[in-house]
């Protein structure tokens, strides 16, 4: 209730609002899971298992609670399950669910459910007693299994289940579980065969395609995973894992953008702080990944209020966005936040801030930082890279065209292959910088080889686009021209207009403001 002044006191006392106004007193927690009873959502997840019930709402929970478990949601998989468990306490499969969840959530006793499970193992049907029988021979819970017989016992025990009964879900996935990559594969795709929408499957095989760095293999069952769970923020957020690496950057903000609505949404239903909320940071931070890739910049600051406000730090996607929108204070914070915990990573933003700005004395100091802690960085790969970028830029600035360009050049070469680098739109990062700086050197040949190389690494690179335009122009290739700019317009259809015209503009005066050299090539071939 609102605080009042004191004086006031007796007054409310005396006019005290009827009963059932009064504040109702918080809901009781749940004995395993801490946590309030659940809700049931509509529409969050089209997946179900019958199991040995005769309460609708019990079923309605286990289903929603394997929804959840099956996006990774631990701590919404046990509630719902431990919620389903008061509605039948004698519902064999609740405590079986609540058991998985729990271990996974990494709270509560697990075992506790567990045991319970085994108690009512009379009250299962065969196949639940199949697979609660093998969870327990799994975690050490029956007589006469081992140590180092559990996990041999438990897959032995899903194998006969499943020759009985070979349309079991649950038992398909748990028989996936119980076995390691990539032996685990044939059995979500026999599961798909199946349900081809059984959400699990989906995002298991989502996974395991990125891992092994074949992301265009995973891309289907990315869709399919939203298609099972239209109301779990994940799926939507999963198929940027992918969408990133191959470019599809028409579906990668608006996805991740549902994925924080329903986040959003979900946390004011359940009354879950974002804190609570595991998966939301990473959410917010792949969005202003996302949405800075796009020029949506307005809409990134937004998404990084809000993550300030839950205490999440992206330091480096904001840099990302500051830089791109020119708002140099903001980025030199960002810089000063390393300054004492990194300080060669404080070194090379600020060089790249101080050679957008034109600031060569400032930027040579930080340069010189970087160079001064090479050696002991000879074997790490992504400082190498930074160090020779930043290098690269200012040697470029100082009129050694040449020699700056073959460091850049090195940084492409060194990544164009490599798969960690190129996640989450990094691709073409460094050849736009290698053909950007080519371009302002005069050494159109080699701008075009960079630009080219960007747009294959990343079909949405807007630099690339305009770099090509301002080229092809300089060149006299007028069709090219047009072509490369509908282009940068289509990459950048829902950019904020003036950081998009600003940044042609940019590309435009390159060109007006070319030195007259000649086209050598400016780098090793």
């Amino acid at each position: 209730m609102l605080s009042v002044p004191a004086a006031l006191g007796l007054a409310l006392v005396l006019s005290a609002p009827p009963a059932e106004a009064k504040e109702k007193p918080p809901e009781s927690k749940m004995p395993l899971t801490g946590l309030a009873r659940s809700k049931l959502i509509p529409n969050l997840c089209v997946y179900r298992y019958r199991v040995s019930t005769p309460s609708a709402e019990c079923q309605a929970f286990i289903d929603q609670g394997l929804g959840y478990f099956y996006s990774y949601v631990w701590m919404e998989a046990a509630r719902s399950f431990e919620t389903a468990t008061l509605l039948d306490h004698d519902c064999p499969m609740a405590w079986w669910c609540l058991s998985r969840a729990m271990e996974k959530w990494g709270k509560g006793d697990q075992m506790a459910a567990l045991k319970t499970a085994k108690e009512l193992l009379p009250k299962a049907d065969h196949r639940e007693h199949m697979l609660i029988t093998a969870r327990l021979q799994e975690k050490g819970l029956l007589e006469g299994v081992g140590p180092d017989a559990r996990k041999s016992s438990a897959q032995k025990t899903i194998d006969e289940l499943l020759v009985l009964y070979d349309d079991d879900q649950e038992a398909w996935y748990y028989r996936a579980q119980l076995s390691d990559s990539p032996a685990a594969i044939p059995y979500y795709k026999a599961l798909l065969r199946i349900n081809p929408l059984h959400p699990g499957a989906n995002h298991e095989l989502v996974h395991y395609y990125e891992n092994i760095r074949r992301p265009a293999l995973g891309w289907p069952y990315a869709e399919k995973y939203i298609e099972s769970s239209p109301g779990i923020p994940h799926p939507f957020h999963m198929q940027a894992h992918l969408a990133t690496r191959l470019g599809r950057w028409d579906k990668t903000c608006d996805r991740s953008a549902r994925a924080i609505e329903l986040e959003r949404a979900y946390h004011k239903e359940m009354n879950v702080k974002p804190s609570e909320d595991f998966q939301f940071s990473h959410h917010l931070e792949i969005l202003t990944i996302s949405l800075v890739h796009d020029g949506r910049y307005a809409e990134a600051r937004k998404i990084k209020e809000e993550a300030q406000k839950a205490n999440y730090s992206h330091w480096l996607p904001w840099f990302r966005l500051h830089v791109g929108e020119r708002n140099w204070d903001e980025a030199l914070k960002v810089v000063e936040h390393y300054r004492k915990p990194e300080k060669t990573t404080a070194a090379y933003l600020a060089a790249l801030v101080y050679l957008k700005q034109g600031d060569l004395s400032r930027a040579t100091a930080e340069v010189d930082v970087l160079r001064q802690a090479a050696r002991d960085k000879r074997n790490d790969k992504l400082f190498q890279d930074r160090l020779n970028e930043a290098q690269g830029l200012l040697l470029c600035k100082q009129g050694a065209a040449d020699e700056g360009l073959k460091l850049l050049q090195r940084v492409v070469l060194r990544t164009k292959d490599d798969f960690g680098h190129h996640a989450w739109g990094n691709g073409a990062y460094f050849m736009e910088v290698w053909g950007t700086a080519a371009l302002e050197c005069g050494k159109l040949p080699v701008a075009e080889e960079a630009f080219l190389e960007a747009l294959a690494h990343d079909p949405g690179s807007v630099r690339a686009a305009l770099g090509l335009q301002a080229l092809c122009q300089k060149e006299g290739r007028t069709d090219e021209a047009e072509r490369y700019g509908k282009l940068a317009q289509k990459f950048w259809r829902k950019a904020d207009v003036d950081q998009f015209l600003s940044l042609k503009d940019e590309y435009r005066k390159m060109i007006v403001e070319m030195p007259q050299v000649g086209a050598s090539s400016g780098g090793e071939r």
